[in-house]
């Protein structure tokens, strides 16, 4: 009688246990939709943009870009998208010129000289520049090296190079050179580690 009783108060308290065990698995799976939502999101307005989505574990835990909101992340890649855009429009292209002073001043008597031409894009405390070294002889390019390279602290942005070229104007006394290359961006929205990519191309005119 006393393992009736026993078994009968066991399965008594298991029963009313059990909705409680059912809420918190609800909470749970509420929780989870509610992130899986907010990456979705994301993802979808990403892609409006045209970045693409990257794996997690390409990310960088200790260098991510945060929003508190979808709001906020949107707003940033709208800007960003803007800012790419704008690299590709040539009115909007910077030229800057570096010259070393002694070809500058031999420049009168020597018919070799050699400029580096650079375009800066710059991100908080730090910029993404984009180089062209050209030497001339009698006016002429005779040759032309080009090259990038990732300054100071961008948060949350990693930048890689994966082509350069350059053409020439039809005197062949200048031109345009290219950089092209990938932007990695580490965030963070809400919470939710996400990661994206962006191909990028520099123009630096010589």
């Amino acid at each position: 009688m006393k393992k009736i009783v026993f078994i009968m108060t066991t399965l008594i308290l298991v029963f009313s246990l059990s909705p409680y065990s059912g809420n918190g698995n609800v909470a749970v799976a509420e929780e989870k939709t509610s992130d899986e939502k907010i990456v979705n999101e994301a993802n979808d307005i990403a892609e409006k943009y045209g970045f693409e989505t990257v794996p997690e574990e390409k990310i960088s835990t200790k260098n991510t870009l945060n929003f508190n909101s979808v709001e906020e992340f949107e707003k940033f890649l709208k800007e960003e998208s803007a800012k790419d855009k704008a690299l590709n429009a040539d009115k909007n292209v910077v030229k800057e010129v570096s010259e070393n002073p002694v070809m500058f001043l031999a420049a009168s008597k020597a018919k070799t000289t050699t400029k580096t031409y650079s375009y800066k894009e710059y991100n908080g405390t730090g910029y993404i520049g984009s180089y062209a070294r050209v030497k001339r002889t009698g006016g002429k390019v005779k040759s032309v090296n080009v090259w990038s390279e990732q300054n100071g602290f961008i948060f949350g942005i990693t930048w890689t190079q994966r082509t350069t070229w350059y053409n020439l104007n039809a005197k062949k006394t200048g031109g345009k050179a290219y950089v092209r290359g990938t932007k990695l961006y580490g965030m963070n929205v809400v919470g939710q580690p996400v990661g994206y990519s962006k191909s990028v191309t520099y123009t630096v005119k010589f």
